[in-house]
């Protein structure tokens, strides 16, 4: 049991320092919300998200589960979560969802598991889906909503109007990434006591100490961010999650928030830096292929040396 809360709790970490990002990082980056606040912000709503949220994630990933015991499981987390970190210390806004499956694909085939292929097909389809879906979201948020900030004639109820609709977005987003990211963990590590609390906990923590590099990647770096183009990047994102999350499927927030920025800025003819966006996309590559070779080799490892 030791070993499960340790391996959830890194993962969780992991997701903090990374996917929080996706959740807060067009407010930070656009300067509406400081890091300090962003964090608050993503410890609240995240947290509502476990509580409150309803999603058919957690059984769509346990099915991948299906056979590997407590030990196993603590190897796939940690897998999934060292190849998280070391995406999070090269500033890369990769998909912890990416890392948890394909360190469950690693692990079945170590342990001589069948592997569902049918679901990871279904869940590889929803990850190639999303950053298109996102970008045409984002797209329809700025074109339905920016003609109404046009009717608001006074500067200082423009600027207030902005700020509250970014800070929604960001809310909605981090409310998301309890719903979808942690419930990939929590799927995972069922039977942990108050684990909502737990791994909200261990997710604020990794926003705190880690995070700040990749929300200036995905808030700075991709293309310029306006109040209002943050506002219809960070909305559209999270509309494609939550579609996502009502048919089951774990997708990536980062894969989200990506498509949407980059989507929106090339609707708008703005620069995209188009270099950073195929380093993210090797990333997304990487991640999952990463995770999975590390779990097959901590688990061929563990089960020569008998444990």
């Amino acid at each position: 049991m030791l070993g499960l809360v340790a391996a959830a709790f890194f993962m969780a970490w992991a997701i903090g320092a990374n996917d929080s990002a996706k959740a807060v990082g067009t407010a930070v980056g656009s300067g509406i919300i400081g890091f300090r606040r962003a964090v608050l912000v993503i410890a609240v709503f995240t947290t509502l998200g476990t509580l409150l949220g309803h999603s058919a994630v957690s059984s769509t990933v346990a099915m991948l589960a299906r056979g590997m015991s407590a030990g196993n499981v603590v190897l796939v987390l940690f897998s999934a979560g060292l190849a998280v970190t070391l995406a999070s210390l090269l500033g890369m806004p990769i998909s912890t969802t990416q890392s948890i499956i394909g360190a469950l694909v690693g692990a079945s085939l170590a342990l001589g598991l069948p592997v569902d292929w049918a679901t990871v097909i279904k869940i590889v389809s929803a990850w190639i889906l999303s950053p298109l879906v996102a970008g045409l979201f984002a797209i329809a948020v700025y074109r339905l909503y920016r003609p109404v900030l046009r009717r608001i004639k006074c500067l200082k109820n423009l600027e207030l109007t902005q700020k509250w609709l970014v800070f929604l977005a960001s809310a909605y987003s981090a409310f998301n990434l309890g719903t979808n990211e942690l419930a990939n963990v929590m799927g995972l590590s069922g039977g942990l006591p108050f684990a909502n609390l737990f791994l909200s906990t261990a997710l604020t923590i990794g926003a705190l100490t880690f995070s700040y590099e990749v929300m200036m990647t995905v808030g700075r770096d991709i293309s310029p961010l306006g109040p209002t183009s943050a506002f219809a990047s960070q909305f559209g994102a999270s509309l494609a999650v939550t579609v996502a999350n009502l048919f089951g499927l774990p997708v990536s927030s980062g894969q989200a928030i990506v498509g949407a920025i980059s989507g929106l800025g090339l609707y708008k003819g703005e620069h995209v830096n188009r270099k950073l966006l195929l380093d993210i996309a090797r990333s997304w590559i990487r991640a999952p292929v990463i995770a999975g070779l590390l779990a097959f080799a901590f688990i061929k490892l563990f089960s020569g040396l008998g444990f």
